[in-house]
Formats: C-alpha cells, structure tokens, sequence
C-alpha cells in the first residue's frame, strides 16, 4: 500500500497570502477570526481545499475567491495552510483529503477515488482535519 506523508505549513491570513510558497501543492482554505490586539488567529472552519502546480500563483488569483468571502460572518477572515506535493500525486491527495474533510465548497468532488488503496499520514499546520491518519481503498 502507497503512504502520503503530507505536511501542512501555515498559516497565512488573506492579507499575507503572498508569503504562501511558489511550489506544487494542496492548500486549505479556512474561516478564520484575527486578533489584533492579541496578534493570534483562532481558526474556524476547513472551507475549501485544493490543489496547484503553483500554490502561490492559484490563491493570489482564485476563481472562487467572492465564494470563499462569502462564507465569512461579520470580523472574520480567510486563512491557509499550504503543503508540498508532487505535481503527480496533486489529485490523489487532494481528493483523498476532500473525501476526508468534506468542505463546504467542495461539494463537485465524488465520494469515492479509484487509486487503489492508499494511507494518509497528515502532520503540521492541519488544525480542524477530521483526520489526520486515514486509509482511502
């Protein structure tokens, strides 16, 4: 069986999104509160996730950004987390995660992959994840 050791860094608020890396990756998009006083972020909710040949280049220029806005309630922000995959593992992964998280706005993915059987370890910036140590068959 394939094992994706998938580790999340982050987290980026929309307003320091260009610091996200330039690199092939999945991302999640979350609801987030900042604090400026305190300087902390409370995240709310996994809102999205996906993926890109160049993550950086994909959140800077999202087509679902208005969608991703609209979620929001009143004080609160986007954030992301970004973690590197290879460019040929982006759909198994992100897929793999969708069906393991089950976002909001990723309602179009399928309940189901046929990959083969494959474990997911998920480790780093990753708060809220469902889970973080998963096999999908």
């Amino acid at each position: 069986m394939q094992t994706y050791n998938i580790q999340f860094e982050g987290y980026w608020l929309e307003k320091n999104k260009a610091g996200i890396p330039a690199k092939s990756g999945v991302y999640m998009v979350y609801r987030s509160k900042y604090d400026v006083v305190s300087d902390k972020v409370t995240l709310l909710e996994i809102i999205y996730i996906g993926q890109s040949t160049d993550v950086k280049s994909r959140i800077a220029n999202h087509d679902r950004l208005p969608d991703f806005q609209q979620m929001l309630s009143q004080g609160e922000t986007l954030s992301y987390a970004f973690a590197t995959v290879s460019s040929q593992d982006l759909d198994v992964v992100e897929k793999a995660l969708i069906i393991a998280q089950k976002p909001r706005l990723n309602e179009q993915i399928q309940s189901s992959i046929d990959f083969g059987d494959k474990q997911f370890q998920v480790s780093g910036r990753c708060a809220l994840l469902k889970y973080t140590n998963f096999t999908i068959n």
